[in-house]
């Protein structure tokens, strides 16, 4: 058995760890179960293993083993699952065994996830500058391709945050690659030799595995990287041994041009996933949830859906009932696309039917309700749902209200469903009441009140006689176990009833798994409506969760056009003003165009409010593309192909970078790829070095922003006053501040932008406010008085 367990071991992919299947356990052995013992904290045994003397040995019920995966998939291992193929009963010598399959981060589909945005597998295929990325969610079986350049590469695989990632073995020594996936957005990798990745075999397993006819039934099959990525994860997921693919769903192809550019430090600088999302994010259901994030980290470039989402928000906004009628509806329907998936893998069981009957239920009601709106993506939302009552009465008349979690224990189908399974079940439970009338006649029989019939699934039904009564035993009982404390006897009758017992119960178990297939394939008959269905479900829980947010927040509707104008009236940035008090928070405009207020320098003391009024502007215009309502009293946005941040630094002390060579290489990237449509946040640009050096470099930042061929709407925050002289030179620039008020006890932040410029940063002001012992400050306002005498002297 070792010399097995060995072989085997052998054939798995790296980072392996080996379940194999020994009666009711998943053991592991030598390296495997040390490593495994440690990170599941199960004990760590030893068992003979022959040549190899005493090996490591730890093991899992096979019942729990969904628990313990999680853990390890967790730490980006893979899990190989051996089952016994043989009969152990009836083999002779050693009971054959093979892997079924090799379970990964991103292929786990055996319990519902614990998250409700996509879990990706991508692929990433590159040709000198070109560069293309696949993505997989095997949960719900979207699959789709990307074109991008290396620049972009890392901000694209930031938007998928991936589980794991396939690349070919010419990226194998490629660093900031490896890098990303380890520090950036840590995923399991997965190298394989170049051929895989060949244009000509991707093409033949798209074909293959999406049973099309033609080359050109590939959306893309005139794209060599699109097709190396695509048919590199098609590859994977037959190497791991994962055959039930009928739920992917043919893979697109996803123009860069459809979407805003969002880079990795715009994601973490506007907390667009981390706050953001939250604070809009009011879906009931796990499929509205990941469609809600989606389209929050891919805004629009396209008008026409940008409107088509604004104009099915606002009917539902002023049809507020019906659309929480709508969610009504909704709400408690579980993760229908992932269950979907499920039952396709094989890894379902009769509570996930339950839960596409308890779907399929609402249905009708909701078609009866989303009849009441007129918006053509509503109208689009409503033909693509597909009721089948049929299927839920199936289901309905199948599956017991309560079945248990295992499939092969029966207790799973209703009594009438099926005649042959209650004919089963009538003369199992004609041989218990046997079985008791049995028990009570020997009882009286042998004077032994208590003997009892007891069951073992190694002997069967036997007679159980305590060990002080065992001279009362007739001459007729055979002796079949003996135990610490009893003896267990079988008769001729009791023998003879209980293989008619058994048998019949088996012969249930066996039906019952076979009508839950059945049942299961008239569901995967209607697979791709029902995924149809879900994913109109969730599109529409998306758009209800913009309108409630918009009706209980008060926000508005904007003007999206193609203009380079940016005026905002009243705007209020959506998170900080969800922290505060109803009324709290102080409402400014913004005026930005690519003319008379291209730039806007941004002055003003810390703590003002500068970098949350910056940040507003930029998440309401990201709002707005995503067709959501804003946190204004009006807005007019002209598409904006891509939001710059330069906020804040820390040094990268893996690659030796300093803060300021991060702040200049995160700049230099913006100046390089910004373009008339972007807006550009920046902060605080060149404080990371000398002041003159500082100043020197932010002044001449903004003078190529206003006076270069690309000049991108910006807004510019700074402590450098030097820069309000920069209006006075270039008409394209304004200079604002944020108004502070003096008092004898100090300064008050009014937060309110206006127009204007400050030459003060009343730093000593903040640090009294922060509890600076005041004669520090006191010792800090002498020093700065006497520097600027000096300084004015000179």
């Amino acid at each position: 058995m070792m010399e097995q367990y060995r072989s085997i071991q052998k054939t798995l992919p790296p980072e392996t760890i080996l379940f194999f299947r020994l009666g009711d356990f998943y053991e592991m052995f030598f390296e495997d179960a040390i490593r495994a013992s440690e990170i599941l904290n199960i004990t760590l045994t030893g068992r003979e293993g022959g040549a190899a003397g005493r090996v490591p040995m730890c093991g899992i019920p096979y019942h729990a083993f969904q628990q313990y995966v999680r853990i390890l998939l967790d730490k980006n291992l893979k899990v190989a699952i051996c089952e016994q193929i043989g009969d152990p009963q009836a083999a002779k010598g050693l009971v054959e065994r093979k892997v079924t399959r090799i379970i990964s981060p991103a292929t786990y589909l055996d319990e519902e996830s614990k998250t409700s945005r996509a879990e990706y597998m991508t692929a990433v295929a590159a040709d000198r500058d070109s560069w293309t990325v696949a993505a997989l969610d095997l949960g719900t079986g979207d699959f789709f391709v990307r074109e991008t350049t290396r620049e972009r590469l890392f901000h694209d695989l930031s938007l998928l945050n991936p589980r794991e990632a396939i690349l070919p073995r010419a990226l194998e020594q490629d660093q900031p690659l490896l890098s990303f996936f380890k520090e950036g957005s840590p995923a399991a990798v997965t190298f394989y030799d170049d051929w895989i990745f060949a244009p000509t075999e991707a093409l033949r397993l798209l074909k293959e595995g999406f049973s099309l006819a033609s080359d050109r039934a590939v959306p893309f099959y005139d794209r060599p990287l699109a097709l190396s990525a695509a048919g590199a994860i098609l590859y994977y997921l037959r190497d791991h041994l994962h055959s039930a693919l009928g739920h992917l769903r043919l893979p697109t192809l996803v123009e860069s041009n459809e979407f805003m550019v969002l880079d990795r430090q715009t994601l973490k600088n506007l907390e667009i996933v981390s706050h953001l999302l939250p604070c809009i994010d009011a879906t009931l259901t796990p499929m509205g949830a990941r469609i809600l994030h989606q389209w929050l980290i891919h805004p629009l470039l396209a008008l026409a859906e940008i409107h088509r989402r604004q104009e099915a928000v606002a009917e539902m906004v002023s049809r507020s009932a019906g659309a929480q009628g709508l969610r009504g509806l909704i709400k408690g329907i579980r993760d229908v696309e992932r269950t979907l998936s499920r039952l396709n893998y094989g890894v379902a069981n009769a509570r996930d039917l339950l839960q596409i009957a308890g779907f399929l239920e609402r249905l009708p009601e909701l078609k009866k309700q989303m009849a009441l709106f007129s918006n053509p993506l509503l109208k689009e939302i409503d033909q693509a749902v597909q009721p089948s009552p049929e299927l839920a009465g199936l289901i309905g008349r199948a599956i017991l209200e309560t079945p248990p979690m295992g499939l092969r224990e029966g207790g799973m189908i209703r009594d009438g469903y099926s005649t042959e399974l209650d004919e089963l079940r009538g003369f199992s439970s004609k041989g218990k009441s046997w079985l008791l009338e049995f028990e009570r006649s020997q009882i009286e029989r042998t004077g032994i009140r208590s003997l009892k019939i007891r069951y073992n699934q190694v002997f069967g039904y036997a007679i159980e006689v305590s060990k002080p009564n065992l001279p009362m035993v007739p001459p007729d009982y055979t002796r079949k176990q003996t135990l610490t404390n009893a003896e267990r006897f079988i008769t001729p009758e009791l023998k003879r009833w209980d293989e008619q017992i058994a048998g019949a119960e088996q012969k249930i178990k066996g039906l019952e798994y076979e009508l839950f297939q059945q049942v299961r394939g008239s569901v995967l008959e209607q697979l791709a409506s029902l995924q149809r269905t879900a994913r109109a479900v969730g599109t529409l829980d998306a758009l209800c969760s913009l309108t409630v947010t918009a009706v209980q927040k008060r926000w508005v509707r904007p003007t999206v056009n193609e203009s380079r104008e940016l005026t905002i009236r009243g705007g209020k940035h959506p998170v900080v003003e969800a922290m505060l008090p109803a009324g709290q928070f102080v409402e400014n405009d913004t005026q930005l165009d690519g003319e008379a207020n291209q730039l806007i320098i941004l002055t003003g003391p810390n703590m003002a409010g500068k970098s949350t009024y910056i940040r507003q502007v930029a998440q309401i215009t990201l709002l707005a593309q995503i067709g959501s309502f804003v946190p204004a009293k009006l807005a007019t946005i002209g598409l904006v192909d891509r939001i710059f941040t330069r906020i804040g630094a820390s040094d990268d002390l893996a690659r030796g970078e300093s803060t300021f060579m991060v702040e200049m290489i995160e700049m230099a990237q913006i100046l390089r790829s910004a373009t008339d449509r972007s807006l550009l946040i920046l902060d605080e640009v060149g404080r990371g070095t000398s002041t003159f050096d500082g100043v020197s470099l932010a002044w001449a930042i903004s003078e190529h922003l206003m006076q270069g061929k690309i000049r991108p709407r910006t807004l510019f925050a700074t402590h450098y006053h030097e820069l309000i002289q920069l209006e006075s030179a270039f008409p394209n620039g304004k200079n604002y501040t944020i108004s502070v008020k003096e008092t004898p006890e100090g300064i008050v932040f009014l937060r309110k932008v206006v127009r204007g410029g400050s030459d003060r940063s009343y730093g000593i002001h903040v640090a009294q406010l922060a509890g600076i012992p005041k004669e520090v400050t006191d010792r800090a306002a002498q020093i700065l008085e006497g520097l600027e005498n000096k300084q004015g002297k000179r």
